[in-house]
């Protein structure tokens, strides 16, 4: 599952800050996601750097199986909060 981070997203306390832009892993049954690459780093700083889970609404599904995993993290979800959820074309959203 892949995901991009559409806004900057405070983990571990505030102590890091994934910036905006960041493309995320996330394999079903992981503690956590990984970052994968990051368009504002050079060198790769946070790549494979830990996630913490849920992944927050900002963040944009850009698979199926990711648009699935974000509403099964959220259930139970509301129409409002459904209607938050970013992802990319060719997706089928939740209805």
């Amino acid at each position: 599952m892949k995901f991009q981070l559409l806004g900057d997203f405070p983990c571990k306390g505030g102590a890091m800050v994934i910036p905006v832009g960041t493309m995320i892993e996330y394999a079903p049954g992981e503690a956590a996601a990984r970052v994968v690459a990051s368009p504002w780093e050079a060198g790769g700083q946070f790549n494979g750097t830990p996630v913490p889970i849920p992944l927050p609404l900002n963040a944009k599904a850009l698979d199926q199986a990711a648009y699935d995993q974000m509403v099964a993290w959220y259930t139970p979800i509301s129409d409002q909060l459904l209607r938050q959820l970013q992802y990319t074309p060719g997706i089928q959203p939740r209805t």
